[in-house]
């Protein structure tokens, strides 16, 4: 026979009380307003980027040679691979990531529509 563990159990799905404050809901986990909230600052987020001239287009003309980064053998390397087009290729990365940012918020959006519709239909209405 062993002796008795000391330490009370811990509960793995407690959430502190301020967190808990934070993420308050109806008690549903896939509340739609809230889904639409995240959608919504997200949204703004995004557009803040955007009004900065932030599609990738501003970058796209940046031309880099190989003098910026030194004269050593490994900066000359870096130089030539950057080259010419990593203006142009970083700015089409950045129009991807805004363009991926964008399906985030509208699958986020259309999860909450799933959701409230769903709501609707269980509920008898």
């Amino acid at each position: 026979m062993g002796t008795p563990d000391t330490d009370p159990p811990v509960d793995p799905l407690f959430i502190d009380p301020y967190t808990a404050e934070l993420i308050k809901s109806d008690g549903r986990v896939h509340e739609p307003s809230t889904m639409r909230a995240v959608a919504a600052e997200l949204a703004k987020s995004i557009e803040a980027v955007e009004k900065a001239g932030g599609d990738g287009s501003a970058v796209a003309d940046i031309h880099v040679g190989a003098t910026p980064f030194g004269q050593w053998a490994d900066a000359k390397t870096f130089g030539a691979a950057a080259g010419d087009g990593a203006g142009q290729q970083l700015g089409q990365v950045y129009a991807e990531f805004i363009k991926a940012y964008k399906s985030v918020v509208a699958a986020v959006e259309a999860s909450a529509s799933n959701h409230a519709e769903a709501d609707l239909r269980s509920e008898g209405a």
